[in-house]
């Protein structure tokens, strides 16, 4: 009787060991799962964010290239027009903003976003136009063409700098508010924003 009761208890010892063993197990997975799928966020993060301030840097050089050539601060193309309307920046406008790395004249490139969207069901279809892509030397473009298509999507905003004194809202001349985008899908719908403020700071 003894010996009959040795062995269920061996038995019950066994299974609840087995049992701690795939609790811990399991436990080990979901640690693994949760540090890879974070890595993974960290590093969509970085290039995200650098992606985004690439814009500013971007739109910062064209007004800086316009003070050079002696045109206005906010003139699109500095080798452009002086007296086209359409080669200025614009508030309440969505751009695309890249460098342009086949140009020899001026190596940026100024897109306007004409049929703006956003949102998480849109990805693949009215976002596609701001879609980046890696070409063959592995930059980052909007033209996908014959280019790997990556999960990032990004955009420029202009919107005019405003301040409310005694219930009255003014604009500051010669200053724009640039918001700079970068949404991406993986696991989930992300993004990242760098707000800046862009001024004519030479002649204000």
């Amino acid at each position: 009787m003894q010996q009959k009761n040795t062995s269920w208890f061996s038995i019950i010892e066994i299974l609840v060991g087995m049992l701690v063993f795939a609790l811990w197990l399991s436990a080990v997975f979901v640690l693994i799962i949760s540090s890879l799928n974070l890595n993974d966020y960290n590093k969509n993060y970085i290039i995200a964010s650098n992606l985004a301030r690439e814009q500013i840097e971007l739109i910062k050089n064209i007004r800086d290239s316009n003070y050079f050539t002696i045109h206005n601060w906010n003139q699109i193309n500095p080798l452009g027009d002086y007296n086209d309307v359409n080669n200025f920046f614009s508030t309440w406008t969505y751009y695309k903003i890249e460098n342009d790395f086949n140009s020899s004249s001026f190596p940026i490139r100024v897109q306007k976003i004409n049929n703006f969207w956003e949102g998480q069901s849109l990805l693949k279809s009215q976002m596609k136009s701001y879609q980046l892509c890696l070409d063959e030397k592995n930059r980052y473009t909007y033209t996908c063409a014959s280019s790997k298509e990556t999960q990032f999507y990004r955009y420029l905003f202009i919107d005019s700098l405003q301040y409310s004194s005694w219930w009255t809202i003014y604009t500051v001349p010669d200053a724009f508010v640039l918001k700079s985008k970068v949404i991406w899908y993986m696991r989930g719908y992300h993004e990242t924003e760098i707000k800046t403020i862009l001024t004519d700071w030479k002649r204000l």
